[in-house]
């Protein structure tokens, strides 16, 4: 099973929906994607840019990502 297949098996949750933009969040208790625990993804639509364990790095890139969207 692919890294994306596992992913798509978990539950997100969109907590930031910005300009197209959106900031998911999904708790892996059972380590689908390799380490338990919480997880967030960057995405635009459906093409997801980045999933990770830190929440930092995913609000910096979604912040990144909703300015550029944004056309500010």
């Amino acid at each position: 099973m692919t890294h994306q297949n596992r992913e798509e098996q978990m539950s997100w949750t969109t907590e930031i929906l910005r300009s197209g933009v959106a900031l998911d969040v999904a708790s892996d208790d059972f380590g689908a994607l390799g380490v338990p625990g919480t997880w967030y993804r960057v995405r635009q639509g459906s093409c997801v840019a980045l999933t990770t364990r830190n929440r930092g790095d995913a609000l910096r890139l979604f912040q990144r990502r909703a300015f550029r969207a944004s056309g500010v």
